[in-house]
């Protein structure tokens, strides 16, 4: 078990995302990113998400300043329900991506753009909250 975990650990938590991790309790979180929002009213953020405890937990609210408030999406079909958690099982990654499972920022205050910066709380079940840095990227790592 101890050497899944360190495997499973060393490709999720690429070197580019030590950068800018921050940890919550047991939870480790790697580079937070959001696209460019251009004109859209809504963004996107995006991050890796390691439980490394032996329990488990899970994201269940987020907010920041640049947004009215933030839903948790399985995808990027808004016609669907948002969700009401992301769960953290021990050893699983949650990888946040494009069309995947993300955070969604409605009603932007303003239009989110390459460069930018901004606060981001998490709020984990068991873990409490933590506050990470989210850069706004093309690309992760741009």
């Amino acid at each position: 078990m101890k050497r899944r975990s360190l495997i499973a650990l060393g490709l999720f938590w690429p070197i580019s995302a030590l950068a800018h991790s921050a940890r919550a309790g047991d939870i480790g979180i790697g580079h937070a990113w959001a696209l460019p929002s251009g004109a859209s009213f809504d963004g996107q953020v995006f991050m890796p998400l390691l439980n490394q405890g032996k329990i488990a937990d899970a994201l269940i609210a987020a907010r920041c300043d640049v947004a009215a408030f933030i839903e948790l999406r399985r995808n990027a079909r808004y016609d669907d329900p948002a969700e009401s958690q992301f769960d953290l099982l021990p050893m699983k990654p949650v990888a946040m991506r494009p069309a995947g499972p993300h955070l969604r920022l409605v009603s932007l205050g303003a239009p989110l753009t390459v460069g930018q910066r901004f606060s981001l709380i998490l709020d984990f079940l068991n873990a409490g909250e933590t506050e990470v840095e989210v850069h706004v990227e093309k690309t992760p790592g741009t």
